[in-house]
């Protein structure tokens, strides 16, 4: 990773980074040419980038790129721009090239000096491929370090002819406009998703952070963090003409109950397994926020996580909690007071993967005015109040960075449908309903192997009566695997 500060406004510099025209070797050495293969969304497309080769070793061929191109804007001015490698149809590997793998890359563009100037990040992992990459190690290395100066080169011009604009499809991010943090106490009640415009969901808590920070030093372990070409080639789903993401096939189902599909593991040491996750990772608003804004950590959760299903069918599965043979009616034909509430979140495609998280309380929802108050209200209620935070506590950069770190009111920018039973309330999460957030949901899947994730659930409190804030429950989800999934298909 480099890391410079640059006499440019971020916007300048995000507009210098996107460019894919003659202005952009005025500080890229390694440029030669580029173009937009495909436009996905307004902030996801495919570039191919050309590579010129007389910075490459001597006799080394020229290589090329072939990208997929995800960026958004923070509240607070920060750009991010993240790469990593797809296959195109339309642009297959070309003559004369030999086409490198970017494992993972982006640039992190923040504001300092009031906007005046920014400081870079720049990151990348690279396999330059090599015919003998065992011998050529320190080779790839030392040229991914030239190719990471190019910040020093911003560092001594950046202010670019940006005449010819960035291409002409690519929407620039804007600031959002309806953050959380403005809109507290407000009683809005739109049941309809919001439109995204670029962090993994609008509605963003700035100052919902955890204590922790991606760790830097993650780039010296990306060469394991990536699957490789072949189980690329295998585990990939074609998206509109590219394949990127790996997914399964639907299998023979397997004979069990909703609520025993995805084992439980406190030792965090089994893959493809859940715990629940350390409740003081995560901040949430004290009792006297609404006067100081001051976040607390908390040592205990409401709610107790009981059980998880890792399901994947050839449909959306809805109601999990209200099907014969769950962990909610096995508790209910026992007639005890336990109260569910269950996090299904549904990933579509060719197939539709749901992770449902079950939590169970021993206490009558009555005694918790919030949570009663939730249980028993509307769907525009909800949708104003259910927030999540995620953590990804193992990963890679280019996931960490479009995960993101913040809270976020869930269904103010995603579908949620709710359902309801006697001892439950389930909310089914249409991760489909946001173009933006189904391509950071994919990203993630090529990566779940690999990816140790945590999240809290919480009811966002609004007045001084709802505060200090509680977490409804958290989780730990230990290198998933798309494979394991429990097919539904005949149950």
């Amino acid at each position: 990773m480099a890391i410079g500060v640059v006499d440019a406004t971020p916007e300048a510099i995000f507009r210098a980074v996107m460019s894919l025209g003659p202005s952009r070797s005025e500080w890229d050495f390694c440029f030669d040419h580029g173009s937009v293969i495909e436009h996905l969304d307004g902030h996801t497309d495919i570039i191919h980038k050309k590579l010129r080769g007389d910075w490459l070793p001597w006799g080394m061929k020229p290589r090329d790129l072939l990208v997929r191109r995800y960026w958004r804007r923070e509240e607070d001015g920060t750009y991010v721009i993240l790469y990593h490698s797809v296959f195109h149809r339309k642009c297959q590997p070309q003559k004369g090239y030999a086409r490198a793998c970017l494992k993972s890359g982006g640039y992190v563009i923040s504001p300092i000096n009031h906007g005046k100037e920014s400081v870079v990040k720049h990151m990348l992992a690279i396999d330059w491929k090599f015919w003998l990459p065992y011998i050529f190690t320190s080779s790839a290395k030392n040229i991914t370090i030239r190719m990471l100066e190019r910040v020093a080169e911003q560092k001594v011009d950046i202010s670019l002819s940006l005449t010819e604009d960035v291409e002409g499809n690519v929407q620039l991010p804007v600031e959002n406009r309806k953050s959380e943090e403005r809109t507290e106490g407000s009683q809005e009640s739109d049941t309809k998703p919001a439109s995204m415009s670029g962090s993994f969901l609008e509605l963003t808590d700035a100052a919902d952070e955890f204590f922790d920070f991606p760790d830097e030093p993650e780039y010296d372990k990306q060469e394991d963090m990536w699957p490789s070409d072949s189980q690329l080639q295998h585990q990939v789903v074609q998206r509109r003409g590219y394949m990127d993401l790996q997914e399964a096939p639907i299998g023979d189902a397997a004979s069990c109950s909703y609520g025993s599909t995805l084992q439980k593991d406190f030792s965090f040491s089994l893959p493809c397994s859940w715990a629940s996750a350390d409740p003081s990772t995560f901040l949430i608003r004290g009792r006297t926020y609404l006067h100081d804004h001051k976040k607390i950590a908390v040592n205990d959760t409401l709610m107790k996580m009981v059980a998880a299903d890792w399901l994947k069918s050839d449909k959306r599965e809805d109601d999990l909690g209200g099907r014969a043979g769950s962990i909610v009616q096995k508790y209910a034909a026992q007639g005890g007071r336990e109260f569910f509430f269950i996090v299904n979140i549904q990933v579509p495609g060719s197939t539709t993967y749901s992770l449902a998280l079950y939590y169970m309380t021993h206490l009558p929802v009555e005694s918790i005015p919030l949570l009663k108050k939730f249980v028993r209200g509307d769907d525009a209620y909800r949708n104003s109040r259910f927030k999540l935070i995620p953590h990804i506590t193992k990963g890679s950069w280019i996931v960490k960075q479009s995960v993101g770190k913040k809270a976020c009111l869930v269904g103010r920018a995603l579908e949620i449908n709710y359902f309801h039973g006697t001892n439950y309330l389930e909310l089914g999460i249409d991760i489909g309903s946001s173009t933006v957030a189904r391509g950071v949901v994919s990203l993630v899947l090529g990566y779940l192997s690999n990816l140790v994730i945590e999240m809290a659930f919480l009811i966002q409190g609004n007045t001084e009566e709802e505060l200090p804030e509680f977490l409804l429950g958290t989780c730990r989800l230990n290198h998933l695997d798309a494979s394991k999934a429990i097919s539904i298909k005949s149950w």
